[in-house]
């Protein structure tokens, strides 16, 4: 680049850039190649079908899935709930305070009355914990209840295979429920769960009463797809609905796509490569320790069992009858406990080999194997509804009254002290009386099996790219110092015009602070470059290509940062010209290029414009313009005093025009900009001002969409605006702005996976019948409405030929007196007809448009939003470690303000 530079001196900036200019038609090739050329062949043939809930033949049953709704019931009660079980409980015969006398029980009172009335004091505390952890729980319970769904509906008929299946399943939830019976046993003291490896002590009690306890499992199900939250005031009950799902001891990654079961027992085998290289990272030493002690708990626990299956005296009923609590207690926690490393590292290393011998992994196919056969089934299974209980335990309070009296509280140091820790004093049980409970909450997880059947409303079209007028500027990141890199990049890249970052595999042996120091000058110094050159009156398409010698799994730090950067670069290059970014490995590319290389280029060309046109013209939407505003936002900044805070607000806009006919997609722009929390929930002025553009260009609807605001409490104090952010009444208030004829649709989106029935031969499947899709999220309130789900016939990852992805929109109704019209939200996304009909067709067409991987038959891109929202988005990408190691840096927020001050 600075031969380059050197080699125009004289000449402008503009007419250097232009030199580099490509015309993108010359990129044209008859396959795609590193060097940036790429087929960019047209598609024809797209299919989409309407499905229905209400097919009555099962040989037109597509997909089925199971939802799961968590009910809980008078959550606003539960505070006079509460000092009522405090009040009961202090004048009780058969408490702690049974001998207490009548003064110690007032002074009792009058601590527990200034309580009340004091919001900092620890019954708010107690409450504040209950409402953000119960559901957490709840969502826990909910996995093993659904494996007795599934179990209740297992048929063996005769099939032996299945019988095994079913025993080994049964015993599997006895063995989940068992886990939950021994770290919640009151008779045991909180320090008999602490345990140490390594010079790292954790709690088993704290660690398993946590939510995610259990995901390590091979099989579990996993809780994935938030569709709502519906409330019934005449019930006092307040309704979370989630898609659910079943992991299937599927492959990882890492360690040569090991299953998930191989995977966890090699990292608990103190002589592998990975437990070793564990210890000796400092920076994840911690995290991997308490990964070791979790595994060897719970994977010992679930697995454990004196029957070999491939033994001939095998009786296979005798697996009900193992104890792995008493089995764990004298073989397992005492070396745990103790100090002696040796024996640790030999127990972890018999666990490994005894897991093995013991042929547990045969047992987990069978499960597999039962479930997978389960699922495919396309009987209906009948809604299942299991009542539980939220109790506190009368063991949060403090059981001496003298240091009650000196304390002022009635309630144990822990509550103050380290509130995650009193998570072991909220149960989530069986509905039933509980004599050692303060106070409860009812709550219920209910199961319902849906179905989805196929319709003869199908339609077809095509889609081609739209290149017409557009000039690239390639840019290359590649660590140029590597010898087979070079050779590749004089092999590719010699011949063609583009602009060269390289970077350096020396800085992964830095150390934080000088690794921030690189990183932080680097970013700066490419983004002033760019800057500087894109200062181009012609909008240019900027592809931007990352040369790795390493995968996600590797996790090099330097090119974890490249990843970091391209991606952010690539987003603000977006506010004014056309970018995108993409990585190949190529340290393969010889073996594996066929197939990497189209995928490569496919994705980093998705974001080009494209042109769709329908078979039969009568479905070509008649709305003229339609703009998808997509929002999001990233904490960049935090003052060390007060909750005022700085994020980093980020979107982009996507405009669908339909002229002679066919509609054009294409991005119109992205943004990025820091606001303090109140201005960024209230009156974002990037979006407000995007809009006016907009308006100004003959855009007159708008779909306004951000990711469904999932909640993680009981809303005990919820307010009606409460959890709605992006879509808070100032900020539609201030979209919508004086304009009298625009239109805005607020709209949530979240996705859930499917059960495949049948191979589908649409590129995509979808259901717009709301009456339809309120057996997916019924509010008797009225506020959550969902509208429209759209299929993809691609499966899940990990879950082959079982589950299919399927995107939840919903919007908001009733929310938006005095700022919204309602009737134009029903009209556009409740009401069937022509206007819902078009800006349903133009949603689709825009999932189509993203789609990334080569290949002949294509289908529309499950989550079109995942550059801005989620683990792969630019937010999160964009996030990094800083000097001090204990916080984190957001480049896309520095680089925004750097592109705002040189905009000064």
């Amino acid at each position: 680049m600075k031969q380059q530079v050197l080699a125009v001196s004289g000449n402008s900036v503009e007419e250097f850039v232009t030199s580099l200019v490509t015309p993108l038609r010359e990129l044209k090739a008859s396959r795609p190649g590193l060097d940036f050329s790429y087929t960019f062949s047209p598609h024809s043939g797209l299919h989409k079908q309407r499905l229905t809930l209400n097919g009555k033949n099962s040989d037109s049953q597509i997909l089925k899935f199971h939802k799961l709704t968590i009910s809980v019931q008078n959550t606003r009660d539960f505070k006079r709930q509460l000092q009522q079980g405090i009040d009961n409980y202090i004048n009780s015969d058969s408490t702690q305070f049974a001998g207490a006398t009548s003064e110690q029980r007032e002074d009792l009172g009058f601590v527990a009355q200034d309580s009340i009335e004091d919001a900092k004091s620890d019954i708010y505390r107690l409450l504040d914990i209950i409402n953000l952890e119960s559901l957490g729980k709840l969502r826990k319970k909910a996995q093993i209840k659904y494996l007795e769904f599934l179990f209740e509906n297992v048929s063996t008929s005769n099939n032996q295979s299945r019988s095994k299946g079913k025993i080994y399943l049964q015993d599997f939830i006895r063995r989940l429920k068992l886990v939950d019976k021994y770290i919640d046993d009151d008779t045991k003291p909180y320090g008999d769960y602490l345990v140490n490896y390594a010079n790292i002590s954790i709690n088993y009690r704290d660690m398993f009463s946590r939510s995610e306890a259990l995901d390590i499992l091979p099989i579990i199900p996993i809780i994935e797809g938030y569709l709502g939250e519906t409330k019934d005031d005449s019930r006092e009950e307040i309704q979370y609905i989630f898609g659910i799902k079943l992991k299937f001891d599927g492959r990882v990654q890492a360690l040569g796509s090991k299953n998930v079961f191989e995977y966890h027992l090699n990292l608990l085998n103190p002589d592998s490569p990975e437990h070793q290289a564990g210890l000796a990272s400092e920076s994840t030493r911690e995290s991997f320790v308490r990964k070791v002690l979790k595994i060897a708990f719970l994977y010992y626990f679930i697995f454990a069992s004196r029957c070999n299956p491939t033994k001939e005296d095998y009786i296979l009923h005798q697996e009900l009858e193992y104890d792995p609590i008493a089995a764990f207690d004298k073989l397992v926690l005492g070396k745990l406990k103790g100090n002696d490393e040796a024996a640790k590292q030999k127990l972890f290393r018999d666990i490994y080999k005894y897991l093995q011998e013991m042929q547990v992994q045969v047992k987990i196919n069978h499960i597999k194997d039962t479930l997978r056969q389960l699922l495919k089934q396309k009987t209906q299974f009948i809604t299942r509804e299991y009542p539980l209980h939220i109790s506190v335990k009368d063991a949060i309070f403090e059981g001496n009254i003298e240091t009650i009296l000196k304390r002022h509280t009635l309630f144990v140091p822990t509550l103050r002290e380290n509130p995650k820790d009193c998570l072991k004093y909220i149960s989530i049980g069986e509905a039933q009386a509980n004599t050692n409970s303060l106070c409860t909450l009812r709550a219920k997880v209910t199961f319902n099996d849906i179905h989805f059947f196929g319709t003869d409303d199908k339609q077809s079209f095509a889609m081609e790219y739209d290149l017409r007028g557009i000039d690239a500027l390639p840019i290359l990141f590649a660590p140029l110092e590597n010898a087979d890199c070079k050779r590749l990049y004089d092999l590719e890249y010699a011949k063609r015009k583009l602009i060269v970052f390289p970077y350096s595999e020396d800085t992964n042996q830095y150390d934080s602070r000088k690794n921030f120091i690189y990183q932080f000058t680097y970013s700066l110094l490419a983004y002033i470059c760019l800057h500087v050159l894109l200062q181009h009156p012609k909008k240019l398409f900027v592809p931007i290509l990352r040369l790795h010698l390493h995968n996600k799994q590797d996790k090099a730090p330097i090119e974890a940062f490249i990843v970091s950067l391209s991606n952010v670069l690539a987003h603000l290059l977006n506010d004014k010209h056309r970018s995108n970014s993409q990585g190949v490995d190529i340290r393969d590319i010889q073996s594996k290029g066929s197939y990497k290389i189209p995928n490569v280029m496919s994705s980093l060309y998705s974001i080009l414009p494209k042109k769709f046109s329908f078979s039969n013209t009568k479905d070509t939407p008649e709305l003229d313009k339609l703009a998808i505003i997509i929002v999001s936002s990233r904490e960049s900044d935090r003052k060390w005093s007060g909750k005022d805070k700085i994020s980093n607000l980020m979107g982009e806009i996507i405009g669908l025009i339909q002229q002679d006919k066919s509609i054009r997609v294409q991005l119109l722009a992205t943004f990025s900009e820091n606001y303090d929390n109140e201005q960024l929930f209230t009156n974002p002025d990037v979006i407000v001002q995007n809009v006016a553009k907009l308006y100004k260009k003959g855009f007159r609807h708008f779909l306004y969409i951000a990711k469904a605001p999932y909640t993680s409490t009981l809303h005990m104090t919820q307010n009606e605006e409460d959890g709605l952010f992006f879509m808070s009444k100032d900020v539609i208030k201030a979209l919508n702005g004086q304009y009298e004829d625009i239109n805005i649709y607020p709209m949530f989106f979240d996705k859930y996976y499917a059960i495949k029935s049948q191979n589908i031969q649409a590129s995509s499947l979808y259901i717009q019948d709301t009456l339809e899709l309120t057996n997916l999220v019924e509010d008797a309130s009225k506020q959550c409405v969902v509208f429209f789900n759209l299929f993809n016939g691609n499966n899940a990852p990990g879950a082959t030929n079982y589950y299919n992805g399927v995107i939840s929109y919903a919007t908001l109704l009733n929310i938006y007196r005095d700022v919204l019209d309602d009737k134009n939200v029903r009209n556009g996304l409740i009401y069937e007809g022509s206007l819902k009909n078009d800006i349903l067709q133009y949603l689709t067409l825009f999932h189509f448009s993203r789609y990334q991987k080569s290949t002949k038959d294509i289908q529309l891109k499950l989550d079109p939003y995942e550059n801005l929202i989620g683990d792969d988005s630019v937010g999160k990408l964009a996030m990094s470690v800083h000097m001090q190691g204990r916080t984190e840096f957001n480049h896309l927020a520095f680089l925004t303000l750097v592109k705002t001050t040189l905009a000064i």
